[in-house]
């Protein structure tokens, strides 16, 4: 059998903030050839590792996503879900959704990236355990620091928490107006870089792709903010965002995760103007 070795070598070194001393991730490519062809599996690795970098896409549509050759590589322990725990033995459970070889980590996703205060830039570091779907993982932040694991709260606490961002969210989407109209659910992400918004309906009603156009953020007592609402593209694909302003706005009127707002679209004001109704999840 013939064989081809390719071998790429990467150091990176990190710290944990529990011992302060470094950690040393070496990231070794492989790459066999030969007559027959082999799949190549973690399955003969004692430990089985591998890292995802955290993007603001993973926070925004809330899913995180693990590529095909990595998914390839890992399928004898990814079935219909996988635990997550922390080194404090933290458990989250999530649903996985497959598409195109791809994996991603859907339903649990975004409530373990809320706990842990997810940022674009973090990564975290996957190592499967002794049982199927069973991964311990490390959060490292964008300073290659270990993060300190908070512990989770209770089941009951957590159920609560949920319901009451679903009925804040509900609440929002009920909201009834002449006037165009697009509920929204605060997430992380949105709290602190500007607000996603759906990309269509800012074309149709806003600006067009690779515009941006001033508007104004009112709240029914009448109190405005200047802010401006943009449309880009990514990876062919349109993102939308109320971008300078938002999080001033965001931040003055006390919106925290789980929070929804109707955004009513007033158009007849001398200056495009979102009406913010805001509904709480407490």
């Amino acid at each position: 059998m013939k064989v081809a070795l390719s071998l790429t070598l990467s150091r990176n070194c990190c710290f944990s903030s529990q011992t302060k001393s470094p950690i040393v991730f070496i990231v070794v490519g492989l790459v066999m050839a030969s007559s027959s062809r082999r799949k190549s599996s973690a399955k003969g690795v004692a430990s089985p590792s591998f890292f995802k970098v955290v993007v603001d896409e993973a926070l925004e549509d809330g899913m995180l996503e693990i590529e095909g050759y990595v998914a390839r590589n890992y399928e004898d322990f990814l079935g219909c879900s996988v635990v997550l725990t922390d080194p404090k033995g933290s458990m989250w459970p999530m649903e996985l959704k497959r598409s195109n070889g791809s994996v991603w980590l859907k339903k649990g996703w975004l409530e373990f990236a809320n706990f842990y205060s997810l940022k674009q830039g973090c990564f975290i570091f996957f190592t499967h355990k002794g049982f199927d779907s069973g991964f311990q993982v490390r959060i490292f932040n964008k300073r290659w620091l270990e993060i300190d694991y908070p512990f989770k709260s209770s089941h009951q606490e957590d159920c609560k928490f949920r319901r009451g961002g679903d009925e804040a969210f509900t609440r929002a989407k009920r909201f009834k107006s002449n006037h165009p109209c697009l509920a929204v659910r605060m997430q992380p992400s949105y709290l602190l870089r500007g607000l996603k918004l759906n990309a269509t309906f800012v074309n149709e009603n806003i600006c067009a792709t690779g515009a941006t156009r001033k508007i104004k953020l009112q709240i029914p007592n009448g109190k405005t903010w200047s802010a401006k609402c943009s449309v880009y593209l990514c990876m062919n694909k349109d993102y939308a965002k109320i971008c300078s302003g938002w999080t001033k706005f965001a931040a003055e009127n006390k919106l925290q995760v789980g929070d929804a707002c109707a955004l009513e679209l007033i158009k007849e004001c001398p200056k495009l103007t979102f009406l913010v109704h805001i509904f709480r999840a407490n």
